[in-house]
Parts: structure tokens; sequence; C-alpha cells
């Protein structure tokens, strides 16, 4: 199933744009892949791909999990501090409420996005998952659908691609419990229910 099948079965009465050109805000590009990893998708999402500087220069990671998380401060601020040196934080993946996403990283690259953490006996979660945040604070303000739409059109090329089970989608808060509390279940569970749609 593609993702304009998935739309639809989502949103009956939605009609995605028949032409390619983009409006604001929910532009629509063809061709375009949705991540560094996709092979031939429909991009439904802007996507702007930056490269932070907060990675492991020559550390190559096998992303075998997901960890979710939520920036707490708004888009483009969350943007601008996963770009400075000076916060030493970045995630692969940021997403807007509005489903606008910035890929700040390639999945094969270790970001610094779970601090100390383990989860089931691996220590390091940098080391061996992705880090995809939405904006703002997931407690506070529950996950719109285009930003649960946008994140499962990120991950669904890299779940094949690595083989990811949904089962290792994880919050930052099961990698570092005690210090972080994010995202919420909510929307874990929301993108899991997303994400069970479509495969």
């Amino acid at each position: 199933m593609n993702f304009l099948d998935f739309l639809r079965r989502m949103f009956p009465m939605a009609q995605p744009p028949a032409a390619p050109a983009p409006a604001p805000e929910k532009s629509k590009s063809l061709g375009t892949p949705s991540s560094p990893t996709a092979s031939s998708p429909v991009r439904y999402y802007p996507q702007t791909n930056r490269k932070t500087p907060n990675v492991s220069a020559g550390r190559v990671i096998k992303p075998t999990h997901i960890v979710l998380h939520h920036s707490s401060g708004a888009y483009a601020g969350s943007v601008s501090w996963c770009m400075d040196p000076i916060s030493k934080v970045s995630y692969h993946c940021l997403i807007a409420r509005n489903g606008k996403r910035t890929v700040l990283a390639t999945p094969s690259q270790r970001t610094w996005h779970a601090g100390v953490s383990s989860w089931q006996g691996r220590k390091d979660a940098n080391s061996f998952a992705i880090g995809l945040a939405w904006e703002g604070d997931t407690y506070q303000v529950p996950l719109s659908d285009d930003a649960i739409l946008s994140a499962v059109e990120y991950l669904l090329p890299i779940l094949d691609e690595y083989h990811i089970p949904l089962s290792n989608i994880i919050r930052h808060a099961d990698v570092s419990p005690g210090r972080k509390d994010d995202c919420s279940p909510a929307a874990h569970a929301a993108l899991i229910a997303a994400l069970n749609r479509v495969l």
C-alpha cells in the first residue's frame, strides 16, 4: 500500500491534491525521497534536509530501534537548537505540528538525542537508535494528524530498510526512566496505531 492509499484509508473525505504544485505549509511534491533511505516515494509533507553538527564524527550505526521524543519548544527554535554546536543536542528528524519536518542526520549517523540511556541491557541508545522528535510538549498538546502522518511517512522506508519491528519503537522515557518523560504514552500509541494501518 502506498502513502496515497494510506491517506485515503485514514481520511476518506480528504482528497490529496491532484497536481504536484506546492501549497503553503502542507505542500505536496512528487518523486522526492521522504528520507535519505527512501527508494521511490511520493512525499506529502514538506521536508528540509539539514546537517546538524551534533553528531559523532566517524561513527556509523546500524539502527535497531526508534526513540520518540518531544522537543518542548517551538519547531523553528528546536531546529536552531539542534543546529547549534553549543547545545550538543540533535535528533535525526524533527516534526512540526503541521507535518513539516526537518531531517538533521542520516539514519546511520550517531546523533545526540538520548543522553545517558539503556534498553534491555544495551547502554547508550544513541549508538543503536534513531531519534525522532515532535515539536512542543506532547503531554500538553496532543499530536495532530499531520504530525503523526509525517512521522509515518518518514519512518516507513527506515523501518523497511533496517528491518525494525514496531515493538522497537520506544519512548525517551523508556531508555532514560526517571530522567526523561517524553514523549507522552498517547503520542507513542497514536504513532503505533497509524503504522499498524499500513504495515
